[in-house]
């Protein structure tokens, strides 16, 4: 015949483990320690990264905002004493018309180059879903202008848009006269723009590629099967499930661009 033992609370038998997974006969000192140590231990890793970011990125956004209520000008920061002057800053600013200029560059450059970006890495990522030889060579090939320093793509490009360089030589040979792409504001503008869409195109390119190989086969073919044309397959299957990366890409572009 087979008996049943009353066990009882694990509270009541010294040993066993309490409501807290410690041992009930742990002393309230060493219970509060250990308590404490499971309670900090997730948060340990992240404190790193909680400490570079408000020691590099808060605090110099917090003191630029406290800086720009003062008399900050290189006598007064040399000698430590700028006096608060409220909104003045502001109020001079937003009278002068530099200002608006430079939004108004800051907002066009932004949108042209986060555009032709967006696009040609968009279609770069349509034509490699393709498979054909030497694919991965240029896919390579493509990510050299946005893992190259920004100072070597800007001598680059300093080179391509000299009077004497490879821009110039093509319009001549196309009958067109020299450009000083570099001293003209207007032209050295649209330079600016179509450096900084070589340099970010790549960053595009590939974060759409990978959503696009995320994309199952079976949607497309399914696709197929009901007679849908390939730019219908983009604008019904492949866009719509890109949204989470279009997203991404966008709001990275812009804030890298800005």
């Amino acid at each position: 015949m087979q008996t049943v033992t009353q066990i009882g609370d694990a509270k009541d038998r010294p040993g066993l483990s309490g409501p807290d997974n410690l041992p009930v006969n742990l002393p309230p000192q060493k219970r509060r320690a250990v308590r404490w140590q499971r309670w900090f231990t997730p948060y340990s890793f992240v404190l790193p990264i909680v400490l570079f970011t408000a020691l590099f990125l808060a605090y110099p956004v917090i003191y630029s905002v406290a800086l720009s209520f003062r008399d900050a000008t290189i006598d007064t920061f040399v000698g430590g004493d700028m006096p608060f002057n409220g909104l003045a800053n502001y109020q001079q600013s937003l009278s002068s018309s530099t200002f608006w200029r430079a939004l108004l560059n800051t907002v066009l450059f932004t949108f042209f180059s986060i555009l032709f970006q967006f696009t040609i890495g968009f279609l770069l990522a349509l034509f490699f879903q393709n498979e054909f030889p030497l694919k991965n060579a240029l896919i390579a090939l493509l990510l050299v202008p946005w893992l190259a320093p920004i100072l070597t793509a800007a001598n680059t490009f300093k080179g391509l848009f000299n009077e004497v360089g490879p821009i110039n030589q093509i319009g001549h040979l196309l009958g067109l006269s020299n450009l000083p792409w570099l001293a003209d504001p207007q032209l050295a503008f649209i330079a600016t723009i179509v450096a900084n869409i070589w340099i970010g195109f790549p960053f595009n390119f590939i974060l759409l590629y990978a959503g696009m190989r995320a994309v199952p086969l079976e949607v497309y073919e399914a696709a197929k099967l009901d007679g849908a044309s390939y730019w219908k397959q983009v604008s019904h299957i492949t866009i719509p499930m890109l949204k989470p990366v279009t997203v991404a890409v966008l709001m990275l572009g812009t804030i890298y661009t800005v």
